[in-house]
């Protein structure tokens, strides 16, 4: 018999599906719970699923719908919980955040758990992001970056996020952060509707007793 550990997801791309107005920008997912563990019948088939969200403007999930019912009803139930605690960036009708529904692909996929010491950089656009990656590049220390940027409130330095499983990201994210080697850090990265500049942190050493 298979045991499955962890289960992740891919997204193949959104639809938008209706709301007030069509959106300009569609929401981009910034950061994602596993979902439960599926039923062995069920695991050999790759399931891919089709679930509606309701973004609202603040890029939270309102509501999670199957498109086709799997049959197994309480994985969905289960399923459909952990996808509520999902954060996309929000739908924009020029500069306003907009509430939207989005019918999105899932490919079922399944991984072991990658945990990493991160910090993180978050930028409001990507000139602000750029001005980081140059001083980064120049020598400055990350902790020093958000008094070295050109006005206040266009970073927020988060010193240390702390052990993270990296399956949380988009696939995006996941790409760059499995190419750090410790003390390294990323090139600016869209996150949502912001960029962030990640560092890998050096990880806890175990003494022997």
């Amino acid at each position: 018999m298979k045991i499955f550990v962890v289960v992740a997801v891919l997204f193949a791309g959104c639809t938008f599906i209706s709301e007030t107005q069509n959106p300009d920008v569609l929401p981009q997912l910034v950061y994602r719970t596993a979902l439960p563990l599926i039923p062995p019948d069920w695991a050999d088939s790759r399931p891919k699923l089709e679930v509606l969200f309701h973004v609202s403007k603040s890029g939270e999930v309102m509501d999670t719908r199957f498109v086709n019912p799997t049959g197994y009803d309480s994985w969905e139930l289960t399923a459909l919980g952990e996808m509520k605690q999902w954060r996309f960036s929000p739908a924009r009708v020029g500069q306003d955040s907009v509430p939207v529904w989005i019918r999105v692909p899932i490919t079922v996929r399944f991984t072991d758990p990658r945990i990493l010491r991160l910090a993180q950089l978050v930028c409001v656009d990507r000139a602000c992001a750029d001005s980081a990656y140059r001083l980064l590049e120049a020598g400055y220390q990350f902790e020093s970056i958000v008094q070295e940027l050109p006005a206040a409130g266009y970073g927020t330095y988060e010193k240390n996020i702390g052990e993270t499983d990296i399956r949380v990201y988009s696939e995006e994210v996941q790409k760059e952060l499995r190419k750090l080697k410790e003390n390294g850090f990323t090139k600016p990265i869209r996150f949502g509707d912001s960029f962030a500049i990640f560092k890998r942190l050096v990880s806890k050493r175990v003494s022997g007793v």
